[in-house]
């Protein structure tokens, strides 16, 4: 069976040699390759839109001291995350450090599984 998932697209002047294994690293962390393989994305999530926030911010601290910045989208109990370079365009190592820096500014914001996330309605 085929795989449709995309192959990393590294940024030129990137090592492939060494980001293959940290990519791949990160994918088994819950990362995934974006639709055209030059970024990383994932969903955190979280059981307040408190704690929500507050990752977004711990995020952008360090998104401003390092001067690369993802796409964020805020939900009522979850962000999703999205790291990609834009000059020169593809994956690069600036996107697998803070791909870390978010997996553990998560653990230290309290990030839950998918299904104890807050979510918006009534509760079950």
């Amino acid at each position: 069976m085929a795989s449709s998932a995309p192959a990393a697209r590294f940024a030129e002047g990137e090592d492939p040699q060494q980001l293959g294994p940290d990519t791949e690293m990160l994918q088994h962390q819950g990362w995934a390759l974006d639709a055209d393989g030059m970024g990383v994305t994932k969903t955190f999530h979280f059981k307040s839109y408190f704690k929500a926030v507050s990752f977004v911010n711990l995020i952008a601290s360090e998104s401003s001291s390092k001067k690369h910045h993802p796409t964020m989208t805020v939900r009522i109990g979850s962000v999703d995350v999205h790291w990609t370079t834009h000059r020169p365009r593809g994956l690069t190592h600036k996107d697998i450090t803070m791909a870390r820096h978010c997996d553990h500014g998560a653990s230290l914001m309290g990030a839950v599984d998918s299904g104890q996330g807050l979510k918006c309605g009534p509760s079950a």
